[in-house]
C-alpha cells in the first residue's frame, strides 16, 4: 500500500484509478497506476510515508501570479526561468496546461530543489 498526499487545496478526481481526495488528504492506494503518476508529475500528488501522512496538512501554496495565464508561452518560461520560490512555481504547476511552459516549471523546480541539497 502507497500513501500519497493531493497538495492541492480542492478536491481531486482521477477517475481511472477510482481515487477522489478531498484538498490536502492522505489515500492509501494499492500501487502507482499511470494516471496517479501524472498527476505526481504535475504537482498535485506526492508519495508520503506513514509518519508525514500523521503530520498536518501540507502548507497551503501561495496564488499564482495575477497575470501570468495572460503571457504568451514565450514570456511565461522566461518568468519561470527568473522565480526562485518553489512555491509559487508548485502553484503556477497545479493550474498550468501549456506543454512547453510545464516543462520549464519543472524544469526549473528541479533545479531550485538540487540547488539546496
Amino acid at each position: 500500500m502507497v500513501k500519497i498526499r493531493n497538495l492541492t487545496p480542492g478536491i481531486l478526481h482521477i477517475p481511472a484509478a477510482k481515487l477522489r481526495l478531498q484538498g490536502n488528504a492522505v489515500a492509501g492506494v494499492p500501487e502507482i497506476t499511470p494516471e496517479i503518476k501524472k498527476q505526481i508529475d504535475a504537482g498535485r500528488i506526492m508519495v508520503v510515508t506513514d509518519e508525514e501522512a500523521a503530520k498536518a496538512p501540507a502548507p497551503k501554496l501561495p496564488e499564482p501570479p495575477s497575470d501570468f495565464d495572460k503571457l504568451d508561452e514565450t514570456d511565461a518560461i522566461e518568468y519561470v526561468e527568473d522565480e526562485t520560490d518553489p512555491n509559487v512555481i508548485q502553484s503556477i504547476l497545479q493550474t498550468e496546461q501549456r506543454g512547453g511552459v510545464v516543462d520549464a516549471l519543472k524544469g526549473r523546480l528541479k533545479e531550485i530543489v538540487d540547488a539546496r541539497k
